[in-house]
């Protein structure tokens, strides 16, 4: 395929594209490391190397910006978004690993879009403004009603 607008394509198709996709998980499943025994013995010990989209990104020789460019063309949609679910469930399924669940998150949120959502019902007229640097979501619903009352009545005494 040609590019008739600035730069040529660095992948002549989606086959090839797919191709070097498949060889870089294989590379990151095949990780080892060396690890001696007791005795002093080396063997060798896997320890695959995490997905990640900046990783597929430099081992296909690109940036990340330019690969998921590659998502906007109708010739390689599919391929990028099947690398990209791979990934994606990648990450997700590390969240079942606590010591790295909070780096999985900030991953989840910036390259998947996922959020922390959380809602506040009211009812009157009273909004109150909360400036804090503590996180609120953690707090249940009913916590939350609880302190909307608690400021409710502080602006009323006012």
């Amino acid at each position: 395929m040609k590019n008739n607008i600035g730069r040529p394509l660095k992948f002549e198709s989606a086959a090839e594209l797919d191709e070097m996709i498949r060889a870089y998980f294989d590379s990151c499943d095949s990780r080892t490391e060396i690890h001696f025994t007791k005795s002093g013995e080396p063997i060798e010990v896997p320890n695959p190397r995490p997905y990640t989209i900046s990783g597929l990104a430099y081992y296909l020789g690109t940036n990340r910006q330019t690969l998921l460019n590659y998502e906007q063309r109708d010739e390689f949609i599919d391929t990028i978004r099947a690398a990209k679910a791979k990934i994606e469930m990648f990450v997700e399924e590390s969240l079942w690993k606590p010591k790295i669940a909070t780096g999985v998150m900030f991953n989840l949120k910036n390259n998947f879009g996922w959020e922390d959502k959380s809602s506040i019902e009211t009812s009157g007229e009273t909004t109150h403004n909360i400036k804090t640097t503590d996180e609120l979501s953690h707090l249940s619903v009913e916590e939350l009603k609880q302190l909307e009352e608690i400021l409710s009545k502080t602006s009323n005494s006012e």
